[in-house]
C-alpha cells in the first residue's frame, strides 16, 4: 500500500491561515495516497521562547519566566480560538494546552529551587511546543472529517537517555511502530505525531535537537518502508546557498542523500543533519516542498544524483573553531579524547587537519543544534583550558562541485583548506569573511544547470503504479 510520512515545519503550524493550508494539503494528498501520515513541528519562535523560560528558572527569574509561559498560552489560546473546532473540541485543546504548560511550569519551578537546569528538566520544558501543536492539527482535521488520530511520539520514538540530543533506537522504533502506528493506519486514520519528541526506554522524556522533526518523520518513513517522506518548508526547495546571505539563491531539483547530508551538516538549514540517513539505508526517496507553490516540484532527495560537471552546486557555512599549536609535538588520537571531555558534543570533527612534526592545525564544526552564539563561549573555555594552543572562531565553508579557486582570485583569505571526493571542498574563513566568501563561491552557481529558479511539478509523478500517489 502506498505510504506517504509529510512534516510540517514551524511556519505552517504558525496561524489559523497557514494551519488551514496544512488541512488542505493532507486531505488531498489523501485522496492519492493509502496511508498518510503527518508529523509536526511547533510554532515557529514558540521552542525558543520555552528555552528561554528555562534559562530565566536557572537565573532565579521567577517573575520573567511565568509571563513567558502565560504569554505562550496566550499566543496557543489565540489560535484555537482562530481554527473552526466545536465548543467541545476547544475546551478539549484548553485543557491540554493547560496540563503541558503546567508540567512546563512546574519543570521551571524545580529549575528555580536547583538553581540551575538539568538537560531532563529542558527537554520536558521544549518538547511541550511539538506536544501542543499535535494535539491542535489532529483536533482541526477531526474535526474537518478527516480520520485523524493524535499519537503519542514518545509511544513510538525510543532513544537512549542522553539529554538532550537524545540517540534514536532503530530497531526499538521499529517494533514499535509495528506494534502502534501500523495498526492505526490499517484503520484508515491519519495518525499526527510531535515530531522532535522522544523518549528513553526507562519513560523518561528526550528530544532529538534542533530540526529534530525532521528526523522523527525520516525514522518512521524507514520505519514504514514508506514510499516517500515530504518536508513541508517556507520555500521551494533546497536552495544553492541561503538566500538570507544571496538573494539570488536557487533551487536545487535533485541531490544525493550523501549531498544533502553534507550540506546539512555544514551549516544548510533546510533539513536536520542526520534526517537522510534512515531513509539512505532503505532507498526512500524524500522531497522538500513548498504548500504555497504546489505546481514546483520542490527538490527531491535520493540515492544518486545528476552529475554537475565542472559547475559549482551548492555553497553552505557553518560556525566552527580553529585550533593552532606550533613548536611542540602532537599526539592526535590523545588530544582528541581531551577535546571531547572538555565540551562533549559541543564540537564535531575535526572536519580540517594539518599536522607536521612540529605544528599542528585542527578545524572543528559546532553544530547548529548548538545554536547561534555557540562559538563566543565555546572559544572562551577551550583558550582557558588549553593555553598551548591558539583558539579562534571561524567560519567553515562547504562547497559540493567546487572548482578549483584561490584565495586570491576570490579575495578571501584562507585559514585552511581541505578537499574531499566528488570536488568538495572545506574551507575555514575569518567570521567576518564568510559572507563575502559564500557570495563570492555561488556565483560559480550561475547558469548552471542543476540549479534552477522554478520548476514544474510533472504530471507523471501524480499517480503510482498501485493506484495510489
Amino acid at each position: 500500500m502506498a505510504t506517504l510520512v509529510m512534516k510540517f515545519g514551524g511556519s505552517l503550524t504558525a496561524n489559523a491561515e497557514r494551519l488551514a493550508r496544512v488541512a488542505q494539503i493532507v486531505q488531498s494528498e489523501m485522496q492519492a495516497w493509502d496511508r498518510v501520515v503527518v508529523v509536526v513541528s511547533a510554532m515557529g519562535g514558540v521552542t525558543d521562547e520555552l528555552v528561554r523560560a528555562i534559562e530565566l528558572a536557572a537565573a532565579q527569574n521567577a517573575a520573567s519566566y511565568r509571563r513567558t509561559v502565560a504569554a505562550l498560552r496566550t499566543r496557543h489560546l489565540d489560535l484555537i480560538a482562530a481554527l473552526p473546532l466545536s465548543d467541545g473540541m476547544r475546551r478539549h485543546l484548553i485543557d491540554v494546552l493547560d496540563r503541558r504548560l503546567f508540567d512546563v511550569i512546574t519543570a521551571c519551578d524545580r529549575v528555580l529551587a536547583a538553581r540551575t537546569a538539568t538537560s531532563r528538566e529542558s527537554d520536558i520544558v521544549m518538547a511541550a511546543g511539538e506536544q501542543i501543536i499535535a494535539a491542535i492539527v489532529a483536533a482541526m482535521l477531526r474535526d474537518q472529517g478527516v480520520p485523524a488520530s493524535l499519537v503519542e511520539a514518545e509511544t513510538l520514538i525510543v532513544t537512549d537517555d542522553i539529554h538532550p540530543n537524545a540517540n534514536p533506537l532503530v530497531d526499538l522504533i521499529e517494533e514499535r511502530v509495528d506494534r502502534l502506528l501500523r495498526p492505526v493506519l490499517d484503520r484508515g486514520v491519519v495518525p499526527v505525531i510531535a515530531g522532535f519528541v522522544g523518549a528513553a526506554r526507562g519513560g523518561a522524556l528526550t528530544t532529538l535537537g534542533r530540526g529534530g522533526s525532521d528526523l522523527t518523520a525520516t525514522l518512521l518513513g524507514a520505519a514504514l518502508r514508506a514510499d516517500e517522506v515530504w518536508m513541508w518548508t517556507n520555500v521551494d526547495g533546497i536552495m544553492s546557498t541561503d538566500p538570507e546571505w544571496v538573494p539570488g539563491a536557487r533551487v536545487i531539483p535533485v541531490l544525493s542523500y550523501e549531498e544533502v547530508g553534507e550540506l546539512s551538516y555544514f551549516g544548510a538549514r533546510v533539513l536536520h543533519p542526520d534526517a537522510v540517513e534512515p531513509l539512505a539505508q532503505r532507498a526512500i526517496p524524500l522531497r522538500v516542498r513548498n504548500p504555497d507553490n504546489l505546481d514546483h516540484a520542490g527538490t527531491l532527495i535520493q540515492a544518486e544524483a545528476p552529475d554537475a560537471g565542472p559547475a559549482l552546486k551548492a555553497v553552505s557555512a557553518v560556525h566552527g573553531v580553529c585550533l593552532t599549536m606550533r613548536g611542540e609535538p602532537l599526539d592526535l588520537g590523545e588530544f582528541l579524547g581531551q577535546i571531547r571531555h572538555l565540551v562533549g558534543g559541543a564540537v564535531m570533527g575535526p572536519v580540517i587537519v594539518m599536522q607536521s612534526h612540529l605544528q599542528a592545525l585542527l578545524v572543528f564544526v559546532i553544530p547548529t543544534s548548538e545554536g547561534r552564539l555557540a562559538a563566543g563561549p565555546l572559544v572562551e573555555r577551550l583558550t582557558a583550558e588549553l593555553p598551548r594552543w591558539r583558539i579562534e572562531p571561524v567560519m567553515v565553508v562547504a562547497a559540493i562541485g567546487a572548482p578549483a579557486v584561490s584565495s586570491e582570485e576570490l579575495g578571501v583569505h584562507f585559514v585552511a583548506e581541505a578537499t574531499g571526493p566528488g570536488r568538495r571542498r572545506l574551507i575555514a574563513v575569518r567570521v567576518e569573511d564568510a559572507r563575502k566568501m559564500v557570495r563570492r563561491l555561488h556565483r560559480l552557481t550561475e547558469n548552471d544547470p542543476h540549479t534552477i529558479p522554478s520548476q514544474v511539478w510533472p504530471a507523471s509523478q501524480r499517480t503510482n503504479p498501485e493506484g495510489g500517489r
